[in-house]
């Protein structure tokens, strides 16, 4: 199979048919449902109520709106972004049908929607799916296949004089939010959400504080490292890692980022023509193009250092080894 053909299964036909299923299940639990139903839900219960049309056509209409875009990424993206945005729709559609099945299911066979308790576990749940089901969404998309490169690297490229023989390691911080600041954030969401869950017993919101730390732990602390290697991005704890070879570099180069105009934001982000980005902040950065039409852009300071030594590696890399000419 294809990664292209994987891409649509799980990026695009995989979505379709979990928003799918969730729909027809909520529509054939309608006789079971109280009219009104439970709407919305306040600090003391429900205290908004509707008809079923009221219920699942904003549910519906706000799926297509999260989870549309997702899907066109997933099928349009491609290159080192791909199994990203693959990941992606999955996980967003497998959220949207968690919700509106778990908000649904919890008012079954009740006989007054006003009673009905939280969908708190429900929603819950349908988070960590999503977590779950789109990291295996990105696992299952597959890595692309190695495409060294066959042309030389451009003459006009930026390249760093070494000695013959003799290597270096240019290593700089990717500029991005301190160790601490996502420890002080899970302390202080924990201190909301721990007095909540023993004033209503919904514990299920500690879910929240846990992902949120989790998120904003995997995003601080990146290094970036050009070495004889390539290119290689490690987060803080060593993981999420990223990694450019020498072989796949066409040419790198010094850019200028702009987050909004360039990538539509700040983070682990895909451009509006398929880059893959690594945006921190706006101003210096370092750009790769990659074979197969790949590109990557990362906010460094010190791009121009980076950029010609990562050319210089790239050259290496083209030429034949002992092993080789034997």
């Amino acid at each position: 199979m294809t990664l292209r053909t994987r891409a649509v299964l799980l990026g695009a036909v995989l979505p379709a048919v979990v928003l799918g299923a969730a729909v027809a299940l909520v529509l054939s639990w309608r006789p079971r449902l109280p009219d009104p139903l439970a709407l919305h839900w306040g600090v003391d219960g429900v205290d908004r109520v509707g008809s079923f049309g009221d219920h699942l056509l904003p549910l519906a209409v706000m799926s297509a709106a999260i989870c549309l875009p997702a899907v066109v990424l997933a099928v349009v993206v491609r290159g080192a972004a791909r199994r990203g945005t693959v990941g992606l729709s999955a996980g967003m559609a497998t959220m949207m049908a968690g919700l509106v099945v778990g908000i649904t299911a919890v008012q079954l066979d009740a006989t007054d929607a006003t009673a009905v308790g939280t969908p708190g576990a429900p929603i819950a749940l349908a988070v960590l799916a999503s977590v779950v089901v789109g990291g295996l969404a990105t696992w299952l998309a597959g890595a692309d296949a190695p495409a060294p490169a066959t042309d030389a690297v451009p003459a006009d490229a930026p390249r760093l004089s070494l000695p013959e023989g003799g290597e270096a390691v240019w290593t700089a911080p990717l500029p991005s939010i301190p160790v601490v600041v996502p420890i002080a954030v899970i302390a202080l969401l924990l201190g909301v959400t721990v007095p909540v869950g023993l004033l209503t017993g919904d514990w299920w919101t500690l879910v929240f504080p846990v992902l949120i730390g989790a998120l904003l732990l995997v995003m601080s602390g990146w290094r970036v490292q050009v070495d004889a290697g390539g290119l290689t991005l490690r987060g803080g704890l060593g993981w999420p890692r990223y990694h450019v070879p020498a072989a796949e570099v066409v040419r790198a180069d010094v850019t200028e980022v702009r987050p909004m105009q360039d990538f539509g934001g700040w983070g682990v982000r895909v451009s509006f023509t398929g880059a893959l980005g690594f945006v921190t902040r706006a101003g210096e950065g370092l750009e790769v193009e990659r074979t197969a039409g790949r590109r990557v852009v990362v906010t460094v300071d010190r791009a121009a250092q980076a950029a010609a030594l990562l050319n210089t590696v790239a050259d290496r890399a083209r030429q034949p080894t002992p092993d080789d000419a034997s």
